[in-house]
This record gives C-alpha cells, structure tokens and sequence, in this order.
C-alpha cells in the first residue's frame, strides 16, 4: 500500500509541476528588453534596400544615407540587437541614443542601410 501512495504521489507531483509551469503567461517583449531600452519597429520603407536575413539575437549597425547630387553615408548606430524581422521592416532593442539617432536621420530624409555583424 505504502509503495501505491508513493507512486500516486510521485504522479501528483509531477502533474502540479506541470500544470504550474505550463500556466505561466510567455514572457512579453518588454520583458526581453535589456534596463534603459525600448523596442522600436524600423519600417521597411525606411530602409535603402531589404535588410539582410536577420535572427532575434543578430547584431547590426546602421547607416544613413542620402541619395542625389551630394551623396554621402554616415554611421548613426551601433550594436543593435535584432528582437525580430519580416517583410514589414526589423524591430530592434535601442537605448536612447540610438533610438533618436534613428528618428533624426529619418526625419532628415535620410534612408538607413542595416549592416549584419559577424559572428566572429
């Protein structure tokens, strides 16, 4: 009997670990931000061209560029932390700097170019 009570408890256990951590709510996004960041959304139509294959957890920098007589490409961000990418443009994880950085060249004018760091 007793190694019956074992075994039910045993089973007891297991399914209230399961039933705990399977009703956890997902972490949101603003839990898988970094202290003193945002996540901000770089439309597609603010890029120069498509951006590379990215991955949540890719790094890249950013350029901005303007086109015409004068030409010329500045670099405005650095290390920026791919939190998600598709069609509709990258969202990144920015501080403060690099978020208005990114709102001032686009307010310029300016089309950003996003450069995929190496690994390596």
């Amino acid at each position: 009997m007793a190694l019956i009570g074992s075994a039910l408890f045993a089973v007891a256990a297991a399914l209230s670990q399961t039933v705990m951590t399977s009703s956890a709510p997902p972490l949101g996004l603003a839990d898988q931000l970094g202290p003193a960041t945002w996540a901000m959304q770089i439309p597609a139509g603010w890029l120069a061209g498509p951006a590379p294959p990215l991955r949540p957890g890719d790094v890249i920098d950013v350029l901005a560029l303007r086109a015409g007589d004068k030409p010329y490409a500045v670099p405005i961000a650095y290390g920026l932390t791919v939190l998600g990418s598709n069609e509709r443009g990258v969202l990144l994880q920015v501080d403060e700097v690099d978020s208005s950085a990114l709102a001032s060249a686009r307010s310029g004018g300016l089309l950003l170019l996003a450069l995929l760091r190496s690994t390596r």
